[in-house]
């Protein structure tokens, strides 16, 4: 299951790359995961949300996680903390987000990167029932140059 799930985090990465996000913009989660776009940076995401519609669905829990560099895997504590995370969904915390209106609003990092910018998804969900419908956000090291 985990190497299944981190192939999938980096297929949606992939489909991601290149695509610009926009600060207003709405995003539907799939069980397939939904691209929501990528930056390209030195570490910096300033404040970083996603606003998520959930149409009917009966959300009965919320997730934030991070795969690092293709390999470390981390997820957000309801607090905001970034701790290591086994990779398993069924391991993923709560994060206790609530719907308004319709919507849910995934504050996923608000900061600098520094030294961890060595690629990242980032990935939202949330569960209804069951079922993990997710998006994926890549964060794509910035090009430091002076290399031969």
């Amino acid at each position: 299951m985990t190497r299944f799930f981190l192939r999938l985090v980096t297929g949606a990465l992939l489909l991601a790359a290149g695509q610009s996000t926009a600060a207003d913009a709405t995003y539907r989660l799939t069980e397939q995961g939904t691209p929501l776009g990528s930056i390209t940076t030195s570490g910096d995401l300033g404040d970083l949300r996603f606003t998520v519609v959930i149409d009917s669905d009966v959300v009965s829990s919320t997730h934030i996680w991070a795969v690092v560099a293709g390999t470390q895997m981390r997820q957000r504590t309801n607090e905001g903390y970034w701790i290591p995370w086994s990779g398993r969904t069924e391991d993923l915390i709560d994060n206790r987000l609530l719907a308004k209106d319709g919507r849910i609003e995934f504050k996923v990092f608000d900061g600098n990167l520094g030294i961890e910018n060595q690629g990242v998804a980032l990935v939202i969900g949330y569960r209804v029932g069951n079922t993990l419908k997710y998006g994926v956000f890549g964060v794509i090291p910035a090009a430091t140059g002076g290399g031969t």
